[in-house]
């Protein structure tokens, strides 16, 4: 039996929805855990993820965590159709790819959805309820991005990284795709573009993929083939329907002086340093 704990809203619960859409799976077992009402924190729930993340997967009653690592061991439990390569030094190659994504894409979109999006919904808060809100939290680096962000906004030192850390990025991808390839390992589509997906999804929900899309038709392309994809539809992978506006109303209100740091930085590296 598979089950799966996982938010709708998570990016990184999308990566696991998406996998599962790949291979054809809907036999799993559901668990809603709403991050916003605090569910994630529940001790029941911090007993199989202490890190008080989603998502979990419990299969045949062993725990596994960390949504990269969980999209693996699924590729792995249903073989067909493969999302890795069949060389070893490719899935070297693959798993490079998904580094990226856990080192630097994920804490890019994260701060930016803090910075814009999410930033409002805390400061709204009570200072009772939002103290709790951090009180929760159980990784220190978490906490102190997540502040950075929601009280600093677009000044933080975390929106800074994140805008550099998507500009190396996509370069990258850009120069990867340039001999014609549809995928990031060639004919294959693989783990790497389904652990990016959610990511440059949510970053696009928000408007300001332009950003780093002007000039970059390869990159352009190869988005447009993940999002044609029924298992990007049937992963819901990006932000939610209802909260589309909210989104792109929250992007809106930082796209211009996000592009005046990321230009800032282009033109002299030490302006990222102040």
């Amino acid at each position: 039996m598979l089950e799966v704990y996982y938010y709708e809203d998570s990016i990184c619960a999308e990566k696991v929805l998406m996998t599962l859409a790949e291979k054809g799976v809907d036999n799993w077992v559901r668990h809603h855990v709403h991050l916003f009402k605090h569910e994630q924190f529940d001790p029941d729930y911090i007993t199989i993820n202490p890190k008080a993340q989603v998502p979990t997967v419990i299969h045949d009653g062993k725990i596994i965590r960390e949504s990269s690592i969980i999209c693996d061991y699924i590729d792995d439990l249903y073989p067909e159709p493969p999302l890795k390569p069949v060389d070893r030094a490719e899935i070297a190659q693959m798993r490079e790819w998904v580094k990226e994504v856990d080192e630097f894409a994920f804490e890019a979109v994260a701060s930016l959805s803090f910075t814009a999006v999410f930033r409002d919904r805390l400061l709204n808060m009570s200072d009772q309820d939002r103290a709790a809100y951090w009180a929760g939290q159980t990784l220190l680096d978490r906490t102190i991005r997540q502040q950075s962000c929601v009280y600093d906004g677009i000044n933080s030192p975390y929106a800074i990284r994140a805008l550099v850390a998507w500009e190396r990025i996509f370069d990258k991808i850009e120069h990867t795709l340039e001999d014609g390839r549809d995928w990031l390992m060639g004919d294959l589509f693989s783990l790497a573009e389904i652990n990016f997906a959610p990511l440059i999804a949510r970053t696009g929900s928000m408007g300001i993929l332009s950003l780093w899309f002007d000039n970059r038709p390869n990159t352009i392309a190869w988005w447009e083939r993940i999002t044609a994809r029924p298992s990007f539809a049937e992963g819901n992978v990006g932000a939610p329907a209802e909260e589309q506006k909210l989104y792109a109303s929250a992007g809106a209100s930082i796209i211009d002086a996000a592009r005046k740091r990321l230009d800032a930085y282009k033109a002299d590296y030490s302006s990222a340093l102040s």
